[in-house]
This record gives structure tokens, sequence and C-alpha cells, in this order.
């Protein structure tokens, strides 16, 4: 595995390697020149992700979690940041390629609600978000075009840009928002039981919910498809409605082989 990105795709380019994946959106259209290779897309469970902590103010506020989730101008993120190479995110983990993903409403960018919440919660004052360019791929400049749609809101996001050195032990799942990014996981189960669970290590959002986790539980022992599916569906709802991730996008997956 090469999980430096200039590292993967000069190995494309030079033909030590036959395929990679992972390559950023912003140089598709430059891999797409390279003789011999070929783009192709497919939908995978990666998200990009602002967490905040639900235990922490001011975002133990659901009314303030809200007004973020409200404030996050998806489709410009999906267009300007992933260039097109991806689909909106709506504040779950879960999206459709999950084999019993059950679909729901999809939360648009709305300055108007944004702001009523951010109003009931009665916070005043700025917000800080922490980011760097190694939380994802043009996650500093999401955080600036984030920025800019929760102003539309009355909402003000300090931006503190760290080093990415140090990210993911100093900043991740320590500071109270921040940028983040997941892979995605095969199952619904394992992807709540590694992000959500209470008492999962991972649990980035600090979300802790006795009924959740009371439902991650039976569904796991649930035979029956149906009933299983309406269990992940309700589980869905409590994560994107409660939960303290405000999710842009998902991101599709690239895939270029080299034409033999």
């Amino acid at each position: 595995m090469i999980n430096d990105t200039t590292a993967r795709t000069a190995a494309l380019q030079g033909g030590q390697v036959n395929m990679i994946n992972r390559v950023e959106p912003k140089i598709v259209e430059l891999v797409k020149r390279v003789p011999g290779v070929t783009i192709r897309t497919v939908a995978g469970r990666g998200h990009y992700l602002f967490v905040a902590h639900c235990d922490t103010a001011p975002f133990d506020n659901n009314d303030l979690r809200l007004a973020l989730k409200y404030a996050v101008d998806r489709d410009e993120m999906v267009k300007k940041i992933l260039n097109g190479y991806g689909s909106v995110g709506n504040d779950s983990p879960i999206n459709a390629t999950y084999p019993l993903y059950t679909p729901v409403e999809q939360r648009s960018y709305d300055p108007e609600k944004a702001a009523f919440h951010y109003k009931k919660s009665g916070h005043s004052g700025s917000i800080l978000l922490r980011t760097s360019e190694v939380a994802f791929p043009g996650a500093v400049d999401a955080a600036q075009l984030y920025q800019q749609s929760a102003s539309r809101a009355g909402i003000k996001l300090d931006i503190k840009r760290e080093p990415g050195d140090g990210y993911w032990s100093e900043v991740w799942n320590k500071q109270p928002f921040c940028a983040s990014y997941w892979g995605g996981r095969p199952t619904q189960d394992l992807m709540y039981t590694t992000g959500y669970y209470s008492k999962a290590d991972w649990n980035e959002t600090r979300f802790f919910r006795d009924d959740f986790d009371k439902m991650l539980n039976q569904a796991r022992s649930e035979l029956d498809t149906e009933k299983r599916k309406k269990l992940y569906a309700d589980m869905g709802s409590i994560v994107r409605n409660d939960g303290g991730a405000s999710s842009p996008c998902s991101t599709i997956t690239s895939t270029q082989p080299v034409q033999m």
C-alpha cells in the first residue's frame, strides 16, 4: 500500500503499478492525460465531515449542532472540493452503497433554518473550527467554504489551520470541532460500532446514547432482514438529527487501471 498521494500517482505514471485508487479529485483531469491510463469511478463509502463533541459546550446544544448542519452548502462542496467526483452527504456515515441502506430526505443548505436553530441555541460569538490538509484532500478550502456559507446564516466560524504533523494525535478526537475523514466500513454494524457506539475509542463526536447502543446490539442479533433494516434506519435518523457530524459530501473511489 502506498499511502502518500504523490508517491502513489508517481508510481502509476512510472509504470511501477498497474492500478491505484484514492486519486485526489483536483488532479483527476491531469491523470486522465497520462498515456495508457483510464479513469473509472465507483461509488464509495468514504466521507468528509466536520465533527463536534456532543458533550462539550457549546456543541452539547442540539440546536447549535442543527444550525451547523444546515449551514453547510453541500452542493458547493461537491462541486469545488470533489470537482464533481462525489455526492452530497447527509450527516450520517451510511449511504446507498450499504446493502441495508434506507433512503432518507436529503438535508440541504438552508441559511434560514440555520439562523433559526442558531438563535434558538442561545449561542453568541464565534465558533472555532480546526482543519488541516491531512484531514482530507481540500479540507482547508472546505473549511473556508463552510465559513462563507455559515456567515450567510449569521454564524461566525473562525478557522484555525493546524499542522499536518500531529493532527490525528493532537487535534482529531481531542479538540471539540474539527475536520475529519472516514473511509467507511463493510457493514453498518462495523461503521456504527467503530465510530458511534458509546464505548468506542473512535467515537469522535462524543455521541453517547443508551437507546442507540441498545438498537445496535439488537440489530447485530436480528435474523429478520426487514426488522434489521428498520433498526439501522432508526439509528441513522438518530445520528443524522441528534449527532455531532456535519457531513458535506461522500467521496467516489477512483481507480486508474493502466491499459495493457
